[in-house]
């Protein structure tokens, strides 16, 4: 029984970093939704570094895909012979397909983030034309994202 309550809270903090680092929440609104005190929220902000992973939530992705694309510019400039032409090694080929499928799911790949995010400005839109069905549809999101969590289908 004590496990489920951990899980259970580890889930509500796990969800209260993701709607502060991907939307508009205050950690006020965020202890509200997941009803626990404001000082909980804001004691998980401060030792998980929430504010520091906030900045670099998005340079980190687009500059770690700059990075793969300006190795794999490198690799196919040192493979290639005298004439141009890319002349790989098995090897060499097997490296070059690993940093190409890291690059597609680096580009392809969604995070919860990245969908909290998403379902965050939808509602917001909601919002703008019946505010009592954007706190349903907000409602019904939280609980697809809790699910997804506790599914563990989620990379980030």
């Amino acid at each position: 029984m004590a496990t489920k309550t951990t899980d259970s809270k580890q889930t509500q903090r796990e969800i209260a970093q993701l709607l502060y680092l991907n939307s508009r929440m205050m950690k006020k609104d965020i202890a509200l939704k997941l009803g626990v005190s404001e000082q909980t929220v804001s004691r998980w902000a401060k030792q998980d570094n929430w504010d520091v992973l906030k900045d670099n939530l998005l340079t980190s992705r687009k500059q770690r895909l700059s990075e793969l694309y300006a190795e794999l510019r490198e690799f196919n400039r040192m493979i290639q012979d005298k004439e141009g032409y890319k002349v790989a090694t098995s090897k060499e080929a097997d490296a070059r397909r690993k940093l190409i499928i890291d690059i597609k799911e680096l580009e392809t790949k969604y995070s919860l983030q990245q969908t909290i995010t998403v379902g965050q400005d939808f509602c917001d839109y909601v919002k703008t034309i019946d505010e009592a069905l954007a706190n349903r549809v907000l409602d019904i999101y939280n609980a697809f994202v809790h699910q997804k969590i506790e599914d563990n289908k989620w990379q980030s």
